[in-house]
């Protein structure tokens, strides 16, 4: 399938850094803000996930994430992801299915990144 293709079928949405997206699960569950670290500004559900599409030549806005997110790789070409680390390292993460390259099919990027 194409990207637009895909975009169309799962309806999915403008990310807002970047990207295509659907939010395919929210647990029932929510922590409180109160019981959260002071980097959490509302109440949060235990999880969720999403679908997330990034076209080629496209690119999702550097931003620092509140929470560890787990990334998987699907299809397509390998997808880079930059992970600037707490003590200032950049780390270059290889998404993709060439395991004989390195690609991962799946990473965690740490909360704080």
């Amino acid at each position: 399938m194409t990207p637009l293709q895909l975009i169309q079928h799962y309806k999915l949405q403008p990310h807002p850094e970047g990207g295509w997206y659907k939010q395919t699960y929210a647990a029932d569950e929510i922590i409180s803000k109160d019981a959260l670290p002071e980097r959490f500004g509302a109440d949060r559900v235990f999880s969720t996930a999403i679908y997330f599409l990034l076209e080629q030549q496209k690119f999702s806005a550097f931003h620092r994430i509140k929470s560890d997110e787990c990334w998987h790789f699907y299809s397509g070409d390998a997808l880079l992801i930059y992970v600037i680390k707490a003590d200032g390292t950049l780390a270059i993460i290889h998404l993709g299915n060439d395991i004989a390259k390195g690609e991962l099919f799946q990473y965690v990027v740490p909360a704080n990144c």
